[in-house]
């Protein structure tokens, strides 16, 4: 958001744990036993200090230290990065950054807060990315008051790569409706009559920060792709019985399918360039084989 935090939080903190965990994750793919070490014990005493000193019992605040006068800090707010870190982690497999019932509540808190059915009665100094009977994401909200007088830029907008991000977030930890909500009022927006369908704007057109929308295909259907290990994660959330999505890993790409036969669940992959190495497929947490084919 343009600006430079002071005291503890959690939206650079929580990337700097998912670091710390990747970091573990490739040093012990290197065999680097020790620094991965190092790492899962910072890691775990970062884990540990921020649930206890950043969480209010429904989300993760800043902790402005005091004497402390330093513009656009968000302090006891809602913004709705604060587990960010957590979206990245729940992408590559890295598990639990903090205790996952604070991530649920701290997500569920965002959407409360932050989500917006219309935009007629809010207040707006920044840019408008949403107006009138708009439903929208707000970058930061403050529930519980204590709103710095110079508080955090952009709060008052949605930004669609962060409404993206947290919409996907929320699939991942079990808010399904909630996370397809975000999903539809960025589309509602941009539906071809407001707004251009092909241009999701941010500080500019065609901003790539509203790519972040990929991660809804990632979050829906559950994929995840270990090369060292080169094996295979799906578990979709939606369309079990028939499901079917585009795929792409490094050195291949194509579309995997999910469905259920009779004698139970059969899973297809269908290359359409490329060669996928593949040792292990965990579909829904279970190991069972799939079928690929060369288009």
């Amino acid at each position: 958001l343009d600006i430079e935090y002071h005291g503890p939080e959690t939206v650079c903190g929580s990337m700097y744990l998912a670091a710390l965990r990747a970091g573990e994750e490739m040093a012990l793919a290197m065999g680097d036993a020790e620094s991965a070490a190092e790492y899962r014990r910072v890691f775990e005493s970062g884990s540990r200090l921020s649930d206890a000193m950043l969480y209010d019992g429904e989300y993760y605040f800043q902790q402005v230290p005091e004497g402390v006068d330093a513009p656009y800090q968000y302090g006891p707010g809602c913004i709705c990065d604060q587990v960010l870190g957590q979206w990245h982690a729940r992408m590559y497999g890295l598990g639990d950054l903090y205790d996952p019932d604070h991530v649920r509540s701290a997500l569920s808190s965002v959407f409360r807060y932050n989500f917006r059915d219309s935009f007629f009665d809010h207040h707006n100094p920044h840019r408008v990315y949403a107006l009138n009977d708009d439903a929208g994401l707000l970058i930061c909200t403050w529930p519980k008051g204590g709103r710095p007088r110079s508080s955090v830029t952009y709060a008052f907008e949605c930004m669609i790569g962060f409404e993206y991000q947290v919409g996907a977030h929320l699939i991942y930890e079990g808010y399904l409706r909630e996370g397809l909500s975000v999903c539809k009022a960025i589309r509602d927006r941009h539906d071809g009559l407001k707004r251009n369908p092909f241009n999701e704007f941010e500080c500019g057109s065609h901003y790539a920060r509203s790519m972040a929308n990929y991660a809804y295909l990632l979050a829906l259907s559950g994929f995840r792709y270990s090369a060292p290990d080169k094996t295979l994660h799906l578990d979709p959330v939606i369309n079990r019985d028939d499901f079917r999505c585009f795929f792409s890993v490094e050195g291949a790409w194509g579309t995997i399918r999910h469905r259920l036969a009779p004698h139970g669940p059969v899973v297809t992959i269908e290359l359409a360039e490329g060669e996928l190495k593949l040792s292990k497929a965990i579909i829904g947490g279970i190991e069972m084989p799939v079928e690929i084919r060369t288009l």
